[in-house]
C-alpha cells in the first residue's frame, strides 16, 4: 500500500465505565482478567486519530499518556460523545493551563460536544488553558481542522443526550458509534449518505441480547448486517467492537471466538489500525 493515503487509529482504552477488571470488583470475569492480563485489561474507552484528533477524555487519560507514550499537546480537536464521566472527565483539561503545563507555543484545543457537555464543564475556567468549546447538534456538519465532523443522535441517555460521530478526513470515513444501543431509524437514514471505511461499534453487554442504551453481540451483528445491506458499508469496511463491560462476562479470546467469524475485530488497549481510503 505504498503511497496510499492511510488513517491511523489508536485504541487507547476499550472498557466500559468501571474498567476491566472493575476498580472494586471481585466477580469471576474480573478475577480471570487480573490473572490473565494482556488484552483482558481494559481501561476506559477513547480513540486517537492521526495524532491530532481524539474521541472522549476518560479518567484514565493520564494512564494512556504514559502507557502509549502520547504527547497530548499535539491534540488539536477533541470530540466528546456525552457527559458521563467515563467519557468526559473535564477537570483533566484544566491541567493544560499554567502552572500545570508549560508549552512552548500553546495552540488552541478545540472541544466539540452537545449542550449537555457544555453544561457539565466550567468553560470559562478552561479558556485560560487555551481551550475553545464548540457546541454541535445531531444532523449538523462541522469543520474540525482538516477533518469534517457529522454528529448523530445516539440511543443512549434518553433523558439528556449523547452523540455518535461520522469523522471524515482525506476521503476516509469513520463511524465512532458509541455509547449507543441499536441506532434510531432517523440515524440510519442519515448514515445512508456515507460509505464507511471503518465502523467502531460498542459491545458493552457481551453475549446478552441488549439493544437499547448499549449493545450486546446480537445487536452488533445486526448493525453490521444492515450496514452491508444498505450500502453504508461494504465487505472491505473494517468493523471493530469496543467498550466492553465485565458484566458481559466474555474475556478477550471469547469475544474473538464470537465476533471474528463475522469479520468483526475485537479491540484491545493499544490496538493500532491503519485504515486505507476506499477499504
Amino acid at each position: 500500500m505504498k503511497g496510499r493515503i492511510m488513517m491511523e487509529v489508536l485504541f487507547l482504552g476499550t472498557g466500559a465505565a468501571e474498567g476491566w477488571p472493575g476498580v472494586f470488583c471481585q466477580c469471576r470475569s474480573c478475577e480471570e482478567a487480573r490473572g490473565l492480563g494482556g488484552k483482558n485489561i481494559r481501561t476506559r474507552t477513547s480513540v486517537q486519530i492521526d495524532g491530532k484528533y481524539k474521541f472522549d477524555l476518560p479518567p484514565d487519560t493520564y494512564h494512556h499518556v504514559l502507557t502509549h507514550k502520547l504527547n497530548l499537546a499535539d491534540i488539536r480537536h477533541l470530540f466528546i460523545t456525552h457527559c458521563h464521566e467515563d467519557h468526559f472527565y473535564w477537570q483533566e483539561l484544566a491541567m493544560r493551563g499554567q502552572p500545570f503545563a508549560h508549552m512552548g507555543h500553546q495552540e488552541v484545543l478545540h472541544v466539540y460536544g452537545d449542550r449537555w457537555v457544555k453544561e457539565t464543564a466550567d468553560w470559562q475556567e478552561l479558556t485560560d488553558a487555551g481551550i475553545s468549546f464548540h457546541e454541535v447538534e445531531p444532523g449538523g456538519s462541522y469543520q474540525a481542522g482538516e477533518a469534517r465532523l457529522f454528529p448523530l443522535k445516539a440511543n443512549h441517555m434518553e433523558n439528556r443526550g449523547a452523540l455518535i460521530y461520522v469523522f471524515q478526513k482525506d476521503e476516509i470515513s469513520l463511524l465512532y458509534g458509541h455509547d449507543s444501543g441499536f441506532f434510531y431509524e432517523e440515524v440510519w437514514t442519515q448514515l445512508s449518505r456515507f460509505r464507511l471505511d471503518l465502523a467502531v461499534l460498542e459491545c458493552t453487554h457481551g453475549d446478552e441480547d441488549v439493544w437499547d442504551n448499549h449493545m450486546g453481540i446480537p445487536a452488533v451483528l445486526k448493525t453490521r448486517e444492515r450496514m452491508l445491506e444498505t450500502g453504508i458499508a461494504s465487505e472491505e469496511t473494517i468493523f471493530v467492537a469496543t467498550h466492553f463491560s465485565h458484566n458481559g462476562g466474555l474475556l478477550h479470546h471469547e469475544l474473538e471466538e464470537r465476533l471474528n467469524p463475522h469479520d468483526i475485530l475485537v479491540a484491545y488497549d493499544g490496538m493500532r489500525l491503519r485504515v486505507p481510503r476506499g477499504s
